[in-house]
């Protein structure tokens, strides 16, 4: 029997999850920033402004949807060390309904410097609204579990953003519980700081036991020109497979994981069927699979010319689970989420940690 992962809708719809405007320390208005994405074949942008959660649902049209969040930083607040040495905790949560207002992981000192920089007045800071004690302003793992809990208890999708450029490891993000996804490729720190995509630390988690979805952004805040060469946008994107643009079928697929991270390839199908995962996409110079364990598997045309599906067998006992990175000509890549062998077939071993 034919159990589709991706493509069974046929209808995918562009995304940036991850983005920062004026509202915050970004360069373009909400409106000029729906505008460059819209032309740029984008159907969803997460707003997801630093420290305070606004909302720009009113952009919403047939054609183009707002999604509301916002982004918080969690770092020791009395760390000696230069910023570009300190560790830091980003999490992008994303609210699950367009006009939820509330936020999680509070704490005035957060918002002082949109203050300071004109963002945000005094009044504008005691109308803001929240939930559950003020945050600690301390990074350790209670501390952002409690973020974590409250976040999910209260309406929202969580992200742990650009592992890489916040300095932290597997001793930090492996005790992290709860999230609902960890960007695998971030634009802006690629464009502006050649920092490599979080491949390596979403096996870390996967292959320790936890599951999570992972996505690509571009984190713009559009300093450079979209020509230039340093600009953080169009660069990470996600292709959710959706019902409908519409916040409710967005949000749902999301949560389903009903999607794949980019930087160029596309992804038509995949599909579990008869022990074989089949996989269809735009031209690439190959496809690998990668498991729990180091067994995996990977496809590439003998004479060097594109490919554009392929079929890889599954081992029931040794994968634990599986997912698929596309690589085209260029050196973009695609990624999908990890799916679990014995969610697919039931004779597969059950889920192993890696001890």
């Amino acid at each position: 029997m034919r159990k589709y992962l991706l493509g069974e809708k046929g209808h995918f719809y562009k995304a940036n999850l991850h983005c920062h405007s004026t509202k915050s320390d970004g360069k373009l208005t909400p409106e000029e920033l729906k505008e460059a994405y819209r032309k740029k074949g984008y159907s969803v942008l997460a707003y997801s402004d630093h420290d305070a959660l606004h909302c720009n649902y009113e952009l919403t049209d047939s054609e183009f949807l707002a999604l509301t969040a916002y982004e918080i930083s969690i770092r020791n607040e009395d760390n000696p060390n230069p910023h570009a040495f300190q560790k830091i905790v980003d999490l992008n949560l994303i609210a699950k309904e367009p006009y939820h207002l509330t936020q999680v992981g509070y704490h005035p000192e957060t918002v002082s410097w949109l203050v300071r920089r004109g963002k945000m007045n005094m009044e504008q800071v005691n109308d803001i609204k929240y939930v559950g004690p003020l945050r600690d302003l301390h990074i350790y793992p209670a501390n952002i579990n409690r973020i974590i809990k409250s976040a999910n208890d209260n309406g929202f999708l969580v992200c742990i953003n650009h592992s890489n450029w916040n300095l932290t490891n597997f001793s930090d993000y492996g005790c992290f519980e709860g999230a609902w996804a960890i960007e695998i490729y971030n634009h802006g720190t690629y464009a502006l700081s050649g920092l490599p995509d979080s491949e390596t630390v979403y096996d870390d988690i996967l292959r320790s036991g936890k599951y999570l979805y992972c996505i690509a952004t571009d984190d713009n805040h559009n300093s450079y020109p979209f020509d230039d060469y340093k600009s953080d946008s169009f660069g990470g994107f996600t292709m959710i497979e959706a019902s409908g643009l519409d916040y409710a079928s967005i949000i749902q697929a999301l949560e389903k994981g009903h999607f794949y991270a980019s930087t160029g390839p596309e992804i038509y199908q995949l599909y579990y069927e008869d022990g074989i995962i089949h996989i269809e996409c735009s031209p690439c110079a190959d496809i690998c699979m990668t498991t729990l364990g180091r067994k995996g598997d990977r496809a590439a045309s003998p004479d060097g010319t594109f490919i554009t599906s392929a079929d890889f067998k599954v081992d029931p006992e040794l994968f634990g689970a599986v997912r698929f990175r596309i690589t085209d000509v260029t050196g973009k890549k695609a990624y999908t989420n990890a799916y679990y062998v014995d969610e697919l077939d039931e004779s597969a071993t059950p889920r192993r940690v890696i001890l």
